[in-house]
């Protein structure tokens, strides 16, 4: 399995937080302030070079006002239904 930062899943997660910021219409640097960090740490998380963990995700929620499940059903709607571990493994050998 592909290393989680190089996943098709987190890049669409980056592009989903990115519209939910721009959605209220903040910049990226606004977004920083509100959340607390800078600007490049809101721009790697949008550009799929920062993985963020639960805890993290859950403070981005927060910042860009949208309940955490709100986020994971937009997120699960884009991906569609996981593959079944038995199916994952099985590609995982025919590599």
């Amino acid at each position: 399995m592909a290393k989680s930062l190089y996943r098709p899943e987190n890049l669409e997660l980056a592009a989903v937080l990115r519209e939910l910021r721009e959605g209220l219409g903040l910049t990226q640097t606004q977004f920083a302030t509100r959340l607390g960090r800078g600007q490049t740490y809101v721009s790697n998380v949008e550009l799929g070079i920062k993985r963020l963990d639960l805890v993290e995700v859950r403070d981005y929620c927060a910042a860009l006002e949208v309940p955490l499940a709100t986020l994971v059903a937009q997120w699960e709607s884009r991906l569609g239904p996981a593959p079944s571990p038995k199916s994952a493994r099985r590609a995982q050998k025919t590599r």
